[in-house]
């Protein structure tokens, strides 16, 4: 009776270790992790959004995840979006654009295991002496919220030069959304670049009124040709820009990515925003536990040339090897540290 005893309990013993090794978190852990992404736009129409959702894909090669979108995202709706995914479990919630921010570290106070990562501009560490900014430092934020930097001042700012070395009036043109200091910085930096290549050189800007707007944006591309502008540097959401250019028979440099095959001839190049860095690196840590480790070192994580996240893309086949060359230089400086770009909020270019 006593063997058979010592016998059951070491059964019970071997069936319990089973358990807990079958039902232990390290199993749960290694569960696909699932990502979701809130759009304003669409992840396959224009260049903003499709820039994240390409990101994201590249990231899904490194650490494997279930990505949902939800597109067409008001800021109206924005926080009742958020909450629902959170509720439903995400592990990842990622709001591709500043105008959700206040949304989205209202809904991360209240979902504390599910992480997020929202996009902005400036690092709020910076600007702790402003109260508007000091709220989105990494003390006052949530613990599970980390911030993607919209930050391709490096690429405006090649462009520029690009653009003023390729341009024969020596006039280009800036179509900008709206006159906004996130806005202004993208045409301040290419500001700059196009003024370091030529010192008097000139530039217009041109205020479209919508991120997509295809009529009003072939009209701003017809008036800044007609005003003598031979290079037409674009924020806008979609191609209107560069097919309008193509049919003025001037050159266009878009931004957020690679749109050389929109019109290999009239896009000189493209201001590329690689998200696979910051979204991916900020997953990943999810998926290894080690979420606020890295939001120690990357509260906030820039675009920049020298980690390879902000580049110019493929070259039109217009574009010479000297101004190739030049713009390698460029990049090289930034990479190395020698060269940095002002960020500069107030309209410059009158």
């Amino acid at each position: 009776m006593k063997q058979r005893t010592k016998t059951l309990c070491a059964l019970c013993t071997v069936a319990l270790l089973c358990f807990a090794v079958f039902a232990s978190p390290v199993r749960a852990a290694s569960k696909e992790l699932t990502v979701v992404a809130i759009m304003y736009g669409h992840a396959n129409e224009g260049t903003w959004d499709p820039s994240a959702y390409q990101g994201l894909l590249k990231a899904q090669k490194k650490v494997p995840f279930t990505l949902h979108l939800h597109e067409g995202t008001t800021t109206q709706d924005a926080e009742k979006v958020i909450r629902n995914w959170a509720a439903k479990g995400v592990d990842v919630v990622f709001a591709h654009s500043d105008i959700y921010i206040d949304q989205v570290i209202s809904v991360a106070r209240r979902f504390p295991k599910v992480h997020f990562i929202c996009e902005t501009q400036i690092d709020p560490s910076l600007l702790k002496d402003d109260p508007e900014q000091a709220k989105y430092a990494p003390e006052n934020a949530p613990p599970n919220l980390v911030l993607s930097g919209d930050t391709p001042w490096e690429g405006n700012y090649m462009a520029g030069y690009v653009a003023a070395m390729m341009s024969k009036t020596g006039m280009l043109g800036i179509l900008q959304p709206f006159e906004a200091p996130p806005l202004n910085r993208y045409s301040n930096c290419f500001l700059f670049g196009a003024q370091a290549a030529k010192p008097d050189i000139k530039v217009k800007v041109v205020y479209v009124g919508d991120y997509i707007a295809p009529a009003e944006t072939r009209d701003s591309v017809k008036s800044l040709a007609e005003a003598g502008c031979d290079v037409i540097f674009s924020q806008m959401d979609d191609n209107s820009a560069i097919l309008e250019s193509a049919a003025k028979g001037v050159y266009c440099i878009p931004m957020y990515m690679d749109k050389s095959d929109v019109d290999p001839k009239a896009v000189l190049t493209s201001v590329v925003m690689d998200w696979s860095g910051p979204l991916g690196g900020a997953i990943e840590a999810v998926a290894k536990g080690n979420f606020a480790e890295y939001r120690k070192q990357w509260y906030f994580r820039p675009l920049s040339a020298k980690d390879g996240s902000i580049y110019l893309g493929k070259w039109g086949t217009t574009v010479p090897d000297e101004v190739k060359k030049a713009a390698a230089d460029l990049d090289a400086q930034f990479k190395k540290g020698t060269l940095k770009v002002r960020i500069v909020d107030e309209v410059l270019i009158k």
